[in-house]
């Protein structure tokens, strides 16, 4: 498409929407926050997921003795 003057205003839209967008190298670039970051939010999950499986077992373990305790039908 051009417009009265000369100009090719598709190629000008087009660039203006590259200009826009982030580059494919900061889109994929998956190291932003840095491993030490990273390294600290999986310790922190860890710990939480280790908290849940405890509490977990503990609830298990209460179950099945209520169960051994309740009288036979």
């Amino acid at each position: 498409m051009s417009s009265s003057n000369g100009h090719d205003t598709s190629m000008q839209a087009a660039l203006a929407a590259a200009a826009s967008r982030p580059s494919p190298a900061d889109r994929f670039n998956i190291d932003r926050e840095g491993p030490a970051k990273r390294a600290g939010k999986l310790r922190a999950l860890q710990q939480q997921f280790q908290k849940l499986n405890e509490y977990c077992d503990e609830t298990v373990a209460e179950i099945r003795a209520s169960l051994e305790r309740a009288p036979p039908r």
